[in-house]
């Protein structure tokens, strides 16, 4: 079980996604890529095409930035981090999505929280937080609180709780399909209950098929019982984990943050390092 893991396994894995991020046809990724197994640049039509191999989407991107945040401060604070993220955003290069826009209008205005949009990725930026907190209870109300900076959203919200005590219990010594049912357990939220039922029922179909029905968009309704399916189904091996996750098509990145994030806590060694080599921001993961 690592921490270094834990952060490494999730940032690894946006960097991984990006040559194939938000392409939602199946056979375009076939056909560009062949098995996507190792780290693309984006096509000239994609959302990231300033982007080059080895760097991050949007995502990626905003989960370093918590990081520095995390190394500059020394812990989270929403008031300061509201602060430290929007002055950065507001000069970013990247692909700016409906959250972060709606987010910057907001802060200029002086509203506490916002946007209201359902999108997984406000919930997958956490691994920072859980790496620079050892404390599980205060972990969690800072992975909620940074959730709610960009998506107060309340299934988004659960779902980074539920994301964070997963990787709280992995870290314990937990395998990840235990983690996540203790995480439930501990949570008793029956919007959680019926995610991880919808990914158990899907577990004898293959990924494509699975995440297609269960859904391949940004959205938490499909995207977190995907993320849910892809943990259980490669939890022992990353690189399969991650091969999978994008070959489905989608929003593949904040799935796999998530992913990248258990899958790495309970598997370091698991994590190819031929990957690691070619990832830009390696240098700036600081462990």
């Amino acid at each position: 079980m690592s921490r270094k893991g834990l952060l490494l396994g999730s940032i690894l894995a946006d960097a991984f996604s990006l040559g194939a991020h938000w392409i939602y046809d199946c056979n375009k990724i076939k056909q560009h890529f062949g098995e996507y197994d190792r780290l693309y640049d984006p096509l000239p039509d994609s959302f990231h095409s300033n982007r080059k191999k080895g760097e991050h989407t949007h995502y990626g991107d905003q989960t370093l930035l918590l990081l520095e945040f995390l190394a500059e401060k020394g812990n989270f604070n929403k008031t300061e981090f509201q602060k430290f993220w929007a002055e950065r955003m507001v000069h970013y290069d990247g692909y700016i999505d409906h959250a972060t826009e709606g987010t910057l209008t907001a802060i200029k205005k002086g509203s506490e929280w916002e946007s209201h949009f359902s999108d997984l990725s406000g919930a997958s930026r956490i691994a920072p937080i859980i790496y620079c907190t050892p404390d599980k209870e205060k972990g969690i109300k800072d992975c909620i609180s940074q959730t709610k900076v960009t998506h107060n959203n309340e299934k988004v919200i659960v779902a980074a709780e539920f994301f964070a005590r997963t990787a709280y219990a992995v870290l314990d010594g937990e395998k990840p399909d235990s983690a996540m049912d203790i995480a439930a357990k501990e949570m008793k939220n029956s919007y959680v209950t019926k995610k991880l039922e919808i990914a158990h029922k899907h577990l004898d179909l293959p990924s494509e098929e699975a995440i297609k029905e269960m859904g391949q968009a940004c959205t938490v309704g499909g995207a977190f019982p995907a993320t849910i399916y892809i943990i259980l189904k490669y939890q022992e091996d990353y690189r399969k984990s991650m091969i999978a996750n994008v070959m489905a098509g989608g929003d593949s990145a904040a799935r796999g943050l998530l992913v990248g994030m258990i899958l790495g806590a309970y598997r370091e060694d698991s994590i190819p390092k031929e990957w690691m080599t070619e990832m830009c921001s390696l240098e700036r993961v600081h462990f």
